[in-house]
């Protein structure tokens, strides 16, 4: 547990050091070995000052604070809802970046453009965009679990995007790449419309994240 623990706390950091989240905003888990359990970020903590001590144990199932004193995210409904659809999910990240907030608020999905896909081939399959929550209900977790049920990602109107992978380290790279797409896709509608890959080419990076082994 204590490499998990580490391995969290770095992300955090990374994904603070790159600017895809800011303050206390946004949260990050992992699920535990024992399966039902996970480790999730407590509420208030910035992800830069994130250390291994500062997670939190909560049971996958019940919710329940297992191990920590602090009080777990205010979105631990979602993160725990997502590693109960997805059974091979190891992590869960949701962050605030700049575009893809833009592109949630405006209503927008993500087209898939751009040849960052390739370093997160399982993004080709879709990132749709969830119907609004306030944050912290059980109607959000609803609309992220039915938003991902196909999907290892999701634009939150309002609100960011949520990422998946088999590991904490995986999720990370889809938000990030995520980001990066929504980016792309800011600076094009500035000058025409977007235009997506073809066909041919998502299913091939579909193909390349089932045979990398990723979530997909």
């Amino acid at each position: 547990m204590e490499e998990l623990r580490s391995r969290l706390a770095k992300v955090g950091r990374q994904l603070f050091a790159d600017g895809l989240t800011y303050g206390a905003s946004g949260n990050i888990s992992a699920r535990m070995e024992d399966a039902n359990k996970c480790l999730i970020k407590p509420s208030g903590y910035r992800f830069c000052d994130l250390e291994p001590e500062h997670f939190i144990v909560v049971d996958i199932d019940t919710r329940e604070v297992v191990e920590g004193d602090a009080k777990p995210s205010i979105e631990t409904p979602f993160h725990t809802r997502l590693y109960q659809l997805w059974p091979e999910a190891g992590g869960v990240v949701h962050i605030h970046p700049k575009h893809s907030t833009i592109l949630s608020i405006a209503g927008r999905e993500i087209v898939h453009m751009g040849l960052d896909l390739y370093q997160a081939p399982a993004l080709a399959k879709g990132i749709p965009l969830s119907r609004f929550a306030p944050p912290g209900t059980e109607e959000l977790a609803d609309n992220i679990v039915k938003a991902m049920k196909d999907h290892v990602a999701c634009l939150m109107p309002q609100h960011g995007v949520t990422t998946i992978g088999r590991t904490i380290e995986e999720a990370a790279l889809n938000a990030k790449v995520v980001e990066a797409l929504a980016e792309l896709q800011y600076s094009v509608m500035l000058v025409a419309e977007p235009e997506p890959l073809p066909d041919s080419i998502l299913e091939r990076l579909v193909k390349m994240a089932r045979e990398k082994g990723l979530l997909v």
